[in-house]
């Protein structure tokens, strides 16, 4: 069995993927699931700055076979994967970033971004974008939902404007398909030529709801 690394993505913490981490573990697979939230801040700057954070999350993370970068944490993938000395890199419902040289937000998540900026310069915490009673329906299971509130946090703004730099990818490359809102990274996955697994029917936080059925596309 492979060992997988599964990175969460910056909006996020590690608890939205301990469900499926936990089923491919019961698959007889070793996981690792990096808190890599801490990493964002650029530690030289006393102001919130996200500067460099590609390189530290890259610089963090542990061997493996497989990297599998989950939504936002796809546009670093290409430099996790060959940090982590990988064979295989999945973009699981993930940005996908350009094939070389640097990668930008997409526009529209730039956009969404914006009026959620405090006076701080820091982005209200992805869990509280979407209303009291969001969180409730897109992950139904009490315990999941409190271990991924918990692990809410605010992003500084910049994150969102400071470019990534992504290194050609070596190791072989997969893209999984959850949900309506990736269409267009899984479409530029097949022009790729990678193998894409999944019909986007699903569920972005399928992840957490449904983890057997995300790590049947897994393989």
């Amino acid at each position: 069995m492979p060992t997988w690394l599964l990175v969460h993505p910056p909006l996020l913490g590690p608890a939205v993927l301990g469900p499926l981490a936990d089923e491919l573990r019961a698959r007889g697979a070793a996981v690792a699931v990096p808190d890599l939230r801490g990493l964002v801040q650029d530690p030289a700057s006393s102001a919130p700055s996200a500067a460099g954070w590609d390189r530290r999350w890259a610089a963090a993370v542990p061997r493996a076979d497989v990297a599998v970068a989950f939504s936002g944490a796809g546009i670093v993938l290409p430099a996790v994967a060959a940090a982590a000395g990988a064979g295989g890199a999945v973009w699981l419902d993930a940005v996908l970033p350009p094939a070389s040289g640097t990668a930008g937000w997409p526009a529209d998540v730039r956009a969404l971004v914006g009026p959620l900026t405090g006076d701080d310069g820091r982005v209200a915490d992805w869990t509280t974008w979407w209303g009291p009673d969001a969180m409730g329906e897109l992950l139904p299971d009490a315990g999941v939902r409190a271990a991924v509130l918990a692990e809410g946090h605010r992003l500084p703004a910049d994150l969102w404007s400071t470019p990534v730099e992504v290194p050609p990818v070596t190791a072989a490359a997969r893209y999984v398909h959850l949900s309506a809102s990736y269409d267009g990274d899984a479409a530029a996955a097949r022009d790729c030529g990678w193998p894409v697994a999944g019909d986007g029917r699903g569920a972005h936080l399928d992840v957490a709801t449904a983890p057997a059925r995300v790590a049947d596309l897994l393989g």
